[in-house]
């Protein structure tokens, strides 16, 4: 037990023998009190195990705050670790972005030869007998393995015409077409906040065909499963780039 504990100890038992002898003296009583007996009656409690046990429950406390203290440090750390892997989560994304920009520069500058309008259809039925066949981030083969926009650009390399390799590039390729007016083959680009950040092909029906996660592979869909960015036709894009 501390110094300051034992002197409020002292103090209290010091008021209370005090307050005691005010009371016999009232009541006419005799009693011989001595200063120095008052003192050391007030010492041999503080010094006793009864004493101590009386403050035991200020150890538990003290006890509980610790482990509080120790707790919060804890969660700190915790918080601490999260961030940084999330800026460095965030720093790995915009290398890779800023990387996919890079094959975008060269790549917007490829001819694109149009495609017949009478195509469309050959487009969207090329695409589906792909379903089935896994999702591969970074892939383009649409047996082995593609990722979105390596699906899409793999499927309109088959009619001739080469597009970007990203999904934010293929969003800006031939022209935009409202949904209301969307037709079998047009690009569907996906994103939040106008970030592109998917694309599939649409195949009617309200309905598309994409390479949508590892888990799940190239498969079918509504054309709603995320905010839709744009819709694109590619017929005419050699003639807007």
């Amino acid at each position: 037990m501390n110094t300051r504990k034992k002197i409020s100890i002292m103090l209290v038992l010091a008021d209370v023998l005090i307050i005691v002898m005010v009371l016999v003296i009232k009541s006419n009583s005799t009693v011989n009190v001595k200063a120095k007996d008052t003192v050391s009656a007030a010492n041999v409690l503080v010094n006793s195990d009864d004493a101590l046990d009386t403050y035991k429950d200020s150890e538990i406390e003290e006890y509980i705050t610790v482990k509080e203290e120790e707790r919060i440090k804890a969660e700190e750390e915790a918080k601490r670790q999260e961030e940084e892997a999330a800026a460095q989560a965030l720093a790995e994304q915009t290398a890779r972005l800023a990387a996919n920009a890079a094959i975008d520069a060269n790549q917007n500058n490829m001819p694109s030869a149009p495609i017949p309008d009478t195509s469309y259809s050959d487009v969207a039925s090329y695409a589906v007998q792909f379903v089935g066949n896994p999702y591969v981030y970074g892939g383009t083969s649409l047996t082995d393995g593609a990722d979105c926009s390596g699906f899409v650009q793999s499927v309109y390399a088959n009619f001739g015409v080469s597009l970007p390799r990203t999904a934010p590039a293929q969003s800006t390729v031939g022209y935009s077409v409202p949904v209301s007016e969307i037709q079998a083959g047009d690009i569907i680009s996906y994103g939040y906040n106008g970030n592109v950040s998917h694309s599939a092909l649409y195949i009617g029906d309200n309905t598309i065909v994409h390479a949508s996660t590892p888990a799940l592979g190239i498969r079918t869909d509504s054309m709603y499963i995320m905010p839709i960015v744009s819709v694109r036709r590619v017929a005419e894009w050699n003639e807007d780039v």
